[in-house]
């Protein structure tokens, strides 16, 4: 369960990074393969002695939860792997803790994913294990009520920060009677409807091979591999019945909304519709988000933080969920202040808007960009979790350079008139929670 919805992406880059030195290669082999009628995109290492496999089980995620079951999926990301019916929860950590494998599971609105970890030479008890655990899981009342009860503390903790107040508040506004609007309450009031059968049924229903996406990296024979994790593919049903919610949009004019909440700051965030993966300006609006808020350099950056002092961080990016889409700038300031700090920041976005954004600054921010994203390949998991994203999104298998061509390709004009295509001064809904 996300308790919080973080819906600010940025391309945050800090300033050492700047002047660090840029990698001038970037070696990483993905190819496709061909398992059991299944697309599976792979990254083979040599070298490494260890492999990594993500099962993202597209759509999914916390947004199919049935009705009075709101945090069905939440629980079942931290249940499974508790028990199965060959094993105990002991015998299980004995299993892991001998083949040195490991398995964690994560959901958010819109999918689920299985991530396992082991030597190259335990690849076999690496399947063994997420075969066992996709068909064999044991939900037990005793663990799902610990569970419930961990689900429920985080969430009333979390519950005390303006963060969260904020989150709340605009899922009530923008998202009401929406799956991804589903609130902190009602996900709690419904843990006492959900028993380990639905979490049975669910698997059952939405764990299939249709829906199924597939990235691996690591070292393994390849031959060996593709036996190995048919196993797997052809051990699940062949479809699933999946009904998508409606999508959402947000829509203007300008508007503000605000909340009363005892803090000492007020957290405010800007939004106003966003895009989607396919859109045709997605790269240039990528370095457009870095040149409005990368600390220390972007412009909303500068001038709101560091010229006129109104805030300690500001933020700008989009969340690209597949129902909703948002471009959202947020920043926290002192109550007295948040009028002022509106006032600047629109003073700011038109002036970017009018007058564009500095070639010097467009350059810098692609070369952090460029430097960051090929360094973010640093570990098996990283690259496992990138190719099963990409082939989620029906990204070539070659996308990890296309997005250093598109990017290293972009002129200051392209992303100036990106950006003057897409902000909507007068569009934006504003979410205001605090004193």
């Amino acid at each position: 369960m996300r308790l919080i919805k973080s819906i600010i992406f940025c391309v945050v880059v800090a300033s050492s990074l700047l002047r660090s030195e840029q990698p001038t290669s970037f070696n990483v082999i993905v190819k496709d393969l061909k398992i059991a009628d299944k697309t599976v995109r792979v990254s083979p290492f040599q070298g490494v002695g260890v492999v990594t496999i993500q099962l993202c089980f597209k759509n999914a995620g916390e947004k199919l939860s049935p009705k009075n079951k709101e945090a069905l999926v939440a629980l079942l990301s931290k249940s499974i792997g508790e028990a199965t019916n060959k094993k105990t929860r002991e015998q299980l950590q004995d299993y892991a803790s001998e083949h040195n494998v490991a398995v964690s599971c994560n959901s958010d609105d819109d999918d689920f994913v299985i991530m396992g970890r082991c030597p190259s030479n335990k690849l076999s008890e690496l399947i063994s294990l997420l075969k066992e655990l996709l068909l064999e899981s044991r939900f037990l009342e005793k663990d799902l009520t610990r569970f419930k009860n961990e689900i429920t503390a985080v969430a009333m903790q979390t519950l005390q920060s303006p963060d969260a107040q904020l989150g709340e508040f605009i899922k009530e506004t923008l998202l009401a009677n929406h799956p991804y609007g589903a609130l902190q309450a009602t996900y709690l009031k419904s843990l006492k409807n959900i028993k380990g059968s639905d979490l049975k049924s669910y698997m059952k229903a939405y764990f299939s091979q249709e829906n199924l996406i597939i990235g691996v990296c690591g070292e393994f024979d390849e031959e060996v591999f593709i036996n190995q994790l048919s196993s797997i593919v052809q051990a699940l049903p062949k479809t699933g019945k999946i009904n998508l919610p409606a999508d959402h949009k947000i829509t203007g004019p300008y508007e503000m909304h605000s909340r009363k909440f005892s803090v000492p700051q007020t957290v405010i965030r800007m939004m106003h519709e966003g895009i989607d993966i396919n859109h045709p300006d997605f790269f240039a609006l990528q370095i457009a988000m870095g040149c409005l808020s990368n600390p220390g350099i972007g412009i909303l950056w500068k001038k709101i933080r560091e010229e006129k002092g109104l805030t300690y961080g500001i933020g700008a990016g989009f969340t690209q969920q597949d129902h909703f889409k948002a471009f959202c700038i947020q920043t926290s300031t002192q109550t007295e202040t948040v009028n002022q700090t509106l006032q600047a920041i629109k003073e700011v976005l038109a002036d970017t808007y009018q007058n564009g954004i500095p070639a010097e600054l467009i350059e810098t921010v692609k070369k952090s960009f460029l430097g960051n994203y090929k360094r973010s390949f640093a570990s098996t998991q990283h690259i496992a979790a990138r190719l099963t994203k990409y082939q989620r999104d029906g990204r070539p298998v070659d996308f990890h350079n296309v997005i250093i061509e598109k990017i290293s390709a972009l002129t200051a004009d392209e992303v100036n008139e990106a950006l003057k295509r897409f902000l909507k001064l007068d569009q934006f809904v504003v979410f205001a929670v605090g004193e």
